[in-house]
């Protein structure tokens, strides 16, 4: 970078739509403030205009743009512990699912988000296994799971978290679509 003409910030504040400006890759005093105000659950959008340091003769104003989330503190938690979960999974899905459902690369995976009071929501069938009561077993288990320990930040404000079940072959491509950990 040459010259920096704009690092704009944008944030979410009462619901509202803010934005600072400054001139340089060091943020300022504003910049931090309404960083440290954006509404909680909400991305941050940085969008910096400058102009490249190059040898051309010329020189055009480039953009880059990115977004920032704040994770929770603390994420989400299956309320009874990990163990219990996966015990949960092996009971009522995994011991269940039919023989020879899951082929080859074969691939299922569930989304769903807990909310702030620990419920499960927008629970979905996101990849398909192909094999329709595997899918459906599997989304029937995530929509009957037990409340969980929603995700909270440090000030004690609960927040939404998604994820992700799988099952099936994690050598499957869709695995880093999904951009899931694998624990």
């Amino acid at each position: 970078v040459k010259e920096f003409v704009s690092v704009d910030v944008f944030v979410s504040f009462k619901g509202n739509v803010r934005k600072v400006s400054g001139k340089s890759d060091l943020l300022n005093r504003e910049q931090r403030d309404i960083m440290n105000l954006a509404d909680v659950g909400e991305d941050i959008t940085v969008k910096i205009l400058y102009l490249p340091n190059n040898t051309l003769a010329q020189n055009d104003i480039k953009e880059i743009n990115f977004t920032l989330s704040v994770d929770p503190d603390k994420e989400a938690s299956f309320a009874e512990g990990h163990e219990k979960l996966n015990q949960y999974l092996k009971a009522n899905a995994i011991d269940k699912i039919p023989e020879g459902a899951f082929k080859h690369l074969t691939l299922a995976a569930v989304k769903f988000t807990i909310d702030e009071e620990g419920r499960i929501v927008d629970a979905h069938v996101f990849e398909s296994s192909k094999n329709i009561t595997a899918d459906d077993l599997l989304l029937k288990t995530v929509l009957n799971m037990p409340k969980w320990s929603p995700a909270e930040y440090a000030n004690g404000q609960k927040a939404k978290q998604e994820f992700v079940l799988t099952v099936g072959n994690m050598e499957n491509c869709m695995v880093n679509l999904l951009n899931i950990r694998q624990d």
